[in-house]
């Protein structure tokens, strides 16, 4: 297996995190614990959050892969993701905040990776990342100022709104 062409990082830059990991190797293999495969795994799965969250925000992932400086941005945020998951399949303390916690120190000013997205939308526009859609794409005005204005305000079959505003004529 390897990871994903649309994902972030690499088991290399994980390793960097993790080498501490390796029990004696010089990277993860089949003898690893996790193995190479379920790192690969780990990364693959970061980075479909991260893919996930950038096209919510409407960026297209292809966008932030061809600029050089975005990518870094996500590849470390992947990359420390997949560290703290790796971190995660070691015997520990547990899963808190706790002193000693394997975790504890992956959590210390990470955000979610919606919030990553959320922080980093004005500077992948600014570094000239144009967004796929707008926030406001799919909205639709539907309401008209008059009463007058609608197209069925004589329509018997229709429900009618039980007042109107200026129904006296005294603006």
């Amino acid at each position: 297996m390897a990871i994903r062409s649309d994902s972030f990082a690499s088991v290399a830059e994980v390793t960097a995190f993790t080498r501490h990991l390796l029990a004696g190797q010089s990277a993860y293999n089949s003898t690893t614990r996790p193995i190479l495969t379920e790192v690969e795994k780990i990364v693959d799965r970061a980075s479909g959050v991260l893919n996930s969250a950038l096209a919510r925000a409407g960026f297209s992932p292809l966008a932030i892969y061809s600029n050089s400086t975005a990518k870094l941005s996500c590849d470390d945020f992947v990359a420390q993701e997949a560290a703290k998951q790796v971190e995660m399949t070691q015997r520990g303390v547990g899963y808190g905040s706790q002193e000693g916690s394997r975790v504890a120190a992956f959590n210390m000013g990470r955000k979610s990776t919606f919030q990553f997205v959320t922080e980093n939308t004005l500077g992948f526009i600014q570094l000239g990342i144009a967004k796929n859609y707008k926030s406001s794409d799919g909205l639709a005005y539907t309401g008209l100022d008059a009463q007058d204005d609608r197209s069925d305000p004589d329509d018997s079959t229709l429900e009618q709104p039980k007042f109107t505003r200026g129904q006296w004529s005294n603006k």
